[in-house]
């Protein structure tokens, strides 16, 4: 399994569902990644042009790293959803989303779709709404395989995005499109909230789930707390039971610590991981 940081240029802040990212150029943020311990990096990217595919490229491969994925939550943060009632606010969104699969088909990694699904608008019925999604879904997944990335659905907290919260709601839709481009990401935070229990959500996404966030409750590193921590042995146990394959982000927290829980998260989940 890969374990990837969070990481964006220094005018793409984290949103409130997100850790915090490293800040500064591709080639900075990739070079303190590797320090670090660390695979890969998961791109928080801005607004169109604010990065480039060729620096990204660059950077990477300096630093002998991977691109884990491309996270969608700065879309959101700027008023655009796929379930807006606005027509022309649900399109410029899923053309800000084809965007991000265009720049993500350049490495082969996927794409996330969380707070970017949005929230059921009052009034219209749910027969409604579930149509419109899967027009929506099956589009971006066919877009995501024609340019070499793919669609990752997450299951969110209701306070981010209202339609599709709970593991078995996210795996009825991944299957309902039915598209190789279009699989499910879980993030241990919001299993820890939603679900019976972490080590369920994951078991219930077995063979489906095709990259993890890793946190314990609040958004707080693994193995860097001692009181209401996740039993990290027994997860990492049911990744490896489960056959999970796919990479990893570490969420950090804010603070002035952020390289030291960055490298006991790495060393701890590393030694979990026997390697």
């Amino acid at each position: 399994m890969q374990l990837s940081l969070l990481a964006s240029t220094p005018e793409s802040a984290a949103t409130a569902s997100t850790p915090t990212p490293l800040l500064g150029t591709p080639e900075a943020v990739a070079a303190e990644a590797k320090e670090l311990g660390y695979d890969g990096i998961e791109l928080l990217p801005g607004p169109p042009g604010t990065i480039g595919v060729a620096e990204v490229d660059l950077a990477l491969k300096s630093s002998d790293l991977v691109l884990t994925a491309v996270n969608s939550g700065r879309i959101a943060a700027e008023g655009l959803t796929l379930l807006d009632p606005d027509t022309a606010i649900r399109n410029r969104t899923v053309n800000r989303l084809k965007d991000v699969l265009d720049f993500a088909g350049h490495f082969g990694a996927p794409v996330i779709l969380a707070g970017i699904k949005g929230n059921l608008p009052d009034g219209t019925s749910a027969e409604a709404m579930a149509a419109l999604a899967e027009e929506i879904f099956a589009g971006l997944a066919r877009f995501g395989a024609r340019v070499g990335s793919s669609i990752l659905l997450a299951p969110t907290e209701e306070a981010e995005s209202n339609f599709i919260c709970s593991v078995a709601e996210a795996v009825a839709w991944v299957r309902r499109i039915g598209h190789p481009a279009f699989g499910l990401m879980l993030d241990t935070h919001q299993l820890a909230r939603r679900e019976s229990s972490v080590v369920e959500g994951l078991r219930a996404a077995a063979g489906l789930v095709q990259h993890l966030h890793l946190h314990d409750p609040g958004r707080v590193p693994p193995g860097t707390r001692q009181e209401g921590s996740l039993d990290w042995p027994v997860i990492m146990t049911t990744l490896r039971e489960i056959e999970y394959d796919g990479a990893a982000l570490v969420g950090l927290a804010g603070g002035d610590d952020r390289r030291a829980q960055a490298q006991e998260t790495v060393f701890y989940l590393r030694s979990l991981m026997g390697g």
